[in-house]
C-alpha cells in the first residue's frame, strides 16, 4: 500500500448516493443503523418528506426503489427505514429484494480493510503473552512503510487504546470488565470512548468528546458521545448512546430510538447550516453508535427515496481478559470501517468549499425549501 491514503467510499451511487446535477444543491442524508432490536421511532415529522426529497434530488438504485416501495406499503406512516440487520423490516423484507442491498454494502464497507491490515491484526493478537510482554509487544509497534498511511494509523491507534485494556486484563479478579456491577462512566470512558475518540481522529480527523453532552442538535437530551468536523464547518456527524454492562433490554430500545431520532435531527440542521451558506451540498451521512452491555453497533443515517435510511456498519464485542485477545481484531475493524466512512464525508465537506457557488435561483429556491422545514 506504498503511497496510500487511508481508504474510502468513493461510489455510493449503487445505494442512492449518486451525484446530482449542477445547478442542484446536493444534500445525501443517510442513515446510521441503531443497536439490533425492534426500534419504533417518530422520526422527522412527515411535512419534511416530501421538502427534503425535492431539495436534495437523491437518486435510488432499482433495488433500492423496490424496498422503498415494500417500506412504503408495510409502514405507510414511517420515514424511518431501518435497514440494520435484526431490525423488524430486514426480517420482513423478502430476501430476493433484501439480498442485492446487502451485497453492495458489503462490496463497500467490508473491502475498507486491506487484507494486509487484517492480516496485520490477526498475526498481532493471535499471540499468547503475559501482560508484561504485551506492554512490550505494544511499545515495539512501528510501522515500516510511512507512506501507508492508513497502517501508520492503526499502529497509532494500538500504541494509544491498547494499554488500559491490558492493565484491567492483567487484574485478575478485579478486573472491571468482569464485573457486570461496573458503573457506566467508568466501563464507557476507559475502554469505548477512548477508542472511537482515537480512530475517529487519526482516521477522519473528526474530533470526538465524550461526557453529559448536549447540543444544538438535541438540547434537552444528552449524549455520551460527539464528534465534529475538525474544519472550518465544524458540523456534528456523529452521536454515540451506551450503557452500563448491567442495563436491561429497555435501555437498549430506548437508546436505539433516541440515537434514530438525533441523527435524524442533526442530518436536517447539517442540511440548513449549509443551503444558508450558498455551498453546493456534499454526500451525507450522520454516523450514529450505541454501547449496550459489552457490545458496540456502529451505524450510519443516509438519504434516499423519500426516507431516512439506517445502516449498520458492524458490530462487535468488547473483549475482557486475555483469552478474548483475538476477539480485538474484529473489534478495531469495527471501528475502522466506521471511522473511515466518516472520512469520506468529511473530505466531501472539504472539497465543496472549493466547488463553484449554486446559481441565484437554485439558492433561492433552496432557502425557500429550508424555510418551510
Amino acid at each position: 500500500m506504498s503511497r496510500q491514503k487511508v481508504e474510502s467510499i468513493t461510489d455510493f451511487e449503487s445505494y442512492g448516493l449518486g451525484d446530482e446535477s449542477d445547478e442542484d444543491i446536493q444534500d445525501n442524508e443517510q442513515t446510521p443503523s441503531v443497536a439490533p432490536s425492534t426500534v419504533e421511532t417518530k422520526g422527522v415529522v412527515e411535512s419534511n418528506k416530501k421538502t427534503l426529497q425535492d431539495l436534495l434530488g437523491v437518486k435510488c438504485s432499482e433495488n433500492m426503489q423496490l424496498i422503498c416501495q415494500y417500506h412504503d406499503k408495510t409502514y405507510p406512516d414511517e420515514v424511518l427505514l431501518d435497514l440494520r440487520p435484526n431490525s423488524r423490516f430486514s426480517k420482513e423484507l423478502p430476501l430476493d429484494i433484501l439480498s442485492p442491498y446487502l451485497k453492495e454494502l458489503d462490496d463497500k464497507i467490508e473491502n475498507l480493510i486491506p487484507s494486509h491490515i487484517h492480516e496485520f491484526l490477526t498475526q498481532f493478537f493471535k499471540q499468547n503473552l503475559t501482560g508484561k510482554d504485551w506492554h512490550t509487544k505494544i511499545d515495539d509497534l512501528q510501522c515500516q512503510d510511512r507512506d501507508d498511511l492508513l497502517m501508520v494509523s492503526v499502529i497509532r491507534i494500538l500504541r494509544r487504546t491498547l494499554p488500559p485494556f491490558i492493565i484491567a486484563f492483567s487484574l485478575g479478579p478485579r478486573n472491571p470488565l468482569l464485573n457486570l456491577a461496573t458503573l457506566e462512566k467508568p466501563h464507557l470512558n476507559n475502554f469505548v470512548h477512548p477508542c472511537l475518540q482515537t480512530c475517529l481522529w487519526y482516521i477522519s480527523s473528526i474530533n470526538y468528546e465524550f461526557g453529559e453532552i448536549r447540543t444544538e442538535n438535541h438540547k434537552n437530551q444528552c449524549a455520551d458521545g460527539v464528534g465534529y468536523l475538525n474544519t472550518a464547518d465544524k458540523y456534528q456527524l456523529v452521536y454515540i448512546e451506551g450503557s452500563r454492562l448491567n442495563a436491561d433490554d429497555d435501555k437498549e430500545v430506548a437508546d436505539a430510538s433516541k440515537i434514530a431520532n438525533n441523527l435524524q435531527k442533526i442530518y436536517i440542521n447539517v442540511v440548513k447550516d449549509n443551503i444558508k451558506c450558498r455551498r453546493r451540498f456534499p454526500k451525507l451521512c450522520i454516523f450514529g453508535g450505541q454501547s449496550y452491555r459489552l457490545r458496540i453497533y456502529l451505524q450510519f443515517l443516509d438519504y434516499c427515496g423519500g426516507k431516512f435510511r439506517l445502516n449498520e456498519v458492524d458490530n462487535a464485542n468488547l473483549p475482557r481478559d486475555f483469552t478474548e485477545m483475538p476477539d480485538f481484531v474484529s473489534f478495531y475493524e469495527c471501528i475502522i470501517k466506521w471511522a473511515m466512512l466518516a472520512r469520506e464525508i468529511m473530505e466531501g465537506f472539504e472539497e465543496s468549499r472549493t466547488q463553484k457557488r449554486p446559481s441565484r435561483l437554485s439558492y433561492i429556491s433552496s432557502l425557500k425549501v429550508v424555510d418551510n422545514m
